[in-house]
């Protein structure tokens, strides 16, 4: 089914899927450099980002990480409006959420932050929690 893969070159998927990654990678208040080269080794293996290269995907997830960390409410509202263009998608809502569950997991310290992010992106999808717990170990914070 279509909706279920990344479609090369669509910026929505894209900006969507950059957006999830800085929000996640942000949750804490900084980008570690193992959630950075977490975030480019999906980013490589994603036909959605293989028509725009890896320069603009790395412009788009440091200027909104960049955003994030100056203005943190401004900066998620657009980051969630970006990944909102993306509910009623299912199968890249779910591939999505997995990213954001990678980047999340990438230094070893999946924290009560991201946890919280990874469960908000869920809600922005449309996405019932219950399916993302199934997908990956929201349970993983202490």
């Amino acid at each position: 089914m279509a909706s279920d893969i990344w479609t090369p070159g669509d910026e929505i998927q894209l900006n969507a899927l950059i957006a999830a990654c800085a929000l996640v990678a942000q949750a804490d208040g900084c980008v570690r450099p193992e959630e950075r080269h977490r975030m480019i080794a999906r980013m490589r293996s994603t036909s959605a980002a293989a028509v725009f290269g890896m320069q603009e995907v790395l412009q788009g997830f440091e200027t909104l990480s960049d955003h994030l960390a100056r203005d943190r409410q401004d900066g998620a509202a657009v980051a969630e409006a970006a990944v909102r263009r993306l509910a009623g998608q299912a199968g890249v809502s779910r591939r999505l959420i997995d990213t954001a569950a990678a980047i999340a997991q990438a230094d070893g310290d999946y924290d009560a932050e991201e946890h919280s992010v990874v469960l908000q992106l869920c809600e922005l999808l449309g996405l019932p929690v219950a399916a993302c717990a199934a997908r990956v170990d929201l349970d993983a914070p202490t």
